[in-house]
């Protein structure tokens, strides 16, 4: 369902976009392409509040787990029997690889290991400046703009995160490289869509037949790409910087003493481009649509800033002085969480709040209805930032909101894109204001991640 929002209108809260919701269960046929072209559309109303759902497809079973410490339980107690979906797998590996989102057991601890240093604290704080200094371009760009003139926000933001996840992860600012992945990673979303084959794991030959359609070679021309950045780094490893390609290079296993295999490094490499921009980016975006829609709450969003910024560049030692940026991003991302759904599969048999979940049953974390579970937030669908102010954070239950999942396979860069998305938002909310293009239709669609389906079209109004 499109919702054209217009702003608050005295104490009445705007009516925010969602897909419209069931009010019947959907046959098979509908079911399937309800899901290819969002899957948040499935989901009929008692999904919201149900702590555990089952949903049988002829064999299979499905539980969607919908309760703080059940999902504890799956995702950090009894981790090990929970792995990544076979649907995961084929959806993701044709384009990543084994990176990090698809990778298991020992593999995944060591790359983990492995890149862990390129996200810790003393990294980022490298990182600030130049994330600092995309956005002032962005900014920079704006300002060439004639005013009133509208433009995709949601394009500008994944433009943006692009540019640092390539200069910050690769060292490369290279405008070719950056081209390359935004047009893959829109036919990525635009073409990989599940099947009834692959939701009920028949052969992958099986999930092909019919389709157009080859994933794998989306990326070629970006793999293209990344051996000549790996080549470069061969002929002269002396004079290359010493980042995350280079640690991912010259990374040895602890035990064996063997390095990472060129496809080991391209599938890392690829795993960190996609999943360290995109995140990030519709986060950023489900936050201008939000602050359009609330005055209030961007006039004490520019309120903070002006006091503690004063219109200078933002630095990461600044960010623990910005309290509630911090809330209105962590409130959006409550909203529209980019990473909607986990899933998992039953590695063995176990109980969970009294259920029996057999061996090879998939678990569903969806964090869109755990998110707007009106039994854990009051008044779910309201745009409030102050539900996450220190005192009202630490009464919630931990698992109530996972934005970036939870468990040992939290997402590695979680700190790097929240001061990513601070500064970013610091940078240019001390510029602008954007206002949503009058009339424009804002749908929030459930593909790999949860995006805007027709953009974000607004309009830059300079302060």
């Amino acid at each position: 369902m499109s919702v054209t929002n217009h702003g608050e209108a005295g104490a009445a809260a705007p009516r925010l976009a969602k897909p419209r919701v069931p009010e019947r269960p959907l046959s098979l046929l509908q079911f399937m392409r309800v899901l290819r072209d969002n899957s948040l559309a499935t989901y009929r109303h008692e999904a919201y509040s149900a702590d555990i759902l089952e949903r049988r497809l002829f064999w299979k079973r499905t539980f969607f787990v919908n309760e703080p410490s059940a999902i504890k339980h799956i995702l950090l107690d009894n981790a090990a029997n929970y792995h990544k979906t076979e649907i995961t797998r084929r959806l993701l590996e044709p384009g990543l690889g084994r990176g990090l989102l698809t990778s298991e057991d020992e593999t995944w601890r060591r790359h983990r290991r492995i890149m862990a240093p390129a996200f810790d604290h003393r990294s980022i704080v490298g990182y600030a400046p130049i994330m600092t200094e995309i956005a002032e371009r962005l900014v920079a760009e704006w300002d060439s703009r004639p005013q009133g003139t509208a433009l995709d926000v949601a394009a500008a933001m994944m433009h943006a995160t692009l540019h640092i996840i390539s200069r910050t992860m690769f060292s490369s600012d290279s405008d070719d490289i950056v081209d390359i992945v935004e047009k893959g990673v829109e036919r990525y979303q635009a073409e990989v869509r599940p099947g009834l084959a692959d939701l009920l794991e028949l052969p992958v030959w099986l999930s092909r037949l019919g389709s157009a359609h080859h994933p794998e070679r989306i990326f070629t021309e970006f793999d293209r790409a990344i051996d000549r950045l790996l080549a470069a780094r061969e002929r002269d490893p002396a004079s290359q910087p010493k980042d995350l390609l280079a640690r991912l290079i010259a990374a040895r296993d602890e035990e064996t003493g063997g390095g990472m295999s060129a496809e080991e490094v391209r599938n890392q490499v690829v795993t960190i481009f996609m999943a360290g921009h995109e995140t990030t980016a519709q986060a950023l975006t489900w936050t201008w649509y939000l602050l359009s829609q609330h005055p209030a709450v961007e006039a004490k969003l520019h309120a903070e800033l002006g006091a503690v910024l004063g219109g200078r560049t933002p630095r990461h030692e600044q960010l623990g002085q910005l309290p509630y940026t911090r809330m209105v991003i962590e409130e959006a991302m409550r909203l529209y969480p980019p990473a909607h759904t986990l899933s998992r599969t039953a590695m063995g048999e176990d109980e969970v709040l009294g259920r029996r979940i057999p061996k090879g049953a998939q678990i569903m974390i969806v964090p869109w209805l755990l998110h707007r579970n009106p039994r854990l937030w009051q008044d779910p669908e309201r745009f409030d930032p102050e539900r996450f102010a220190p005192d009202r954070a630490a009464s919630r239950l931990r698992f109530a909101y996972i934005p970036f999942g939870a468990g040992p396979r939290i997402c590695i860069g979680a700190a790097f894109a929240m001061a990513e998305a601070m500064l970013i938002l610091t940078t240019v909310a001390q510029r602008y204001r954007l206002r949503l293009k009058p009339g424009f239709p804002v749908e929030p669609q459930g593909l790999i991640t949860l995006r805007p389906r027709h953009g974000m079209q607004m309009i830059p109004e300079r302060r």
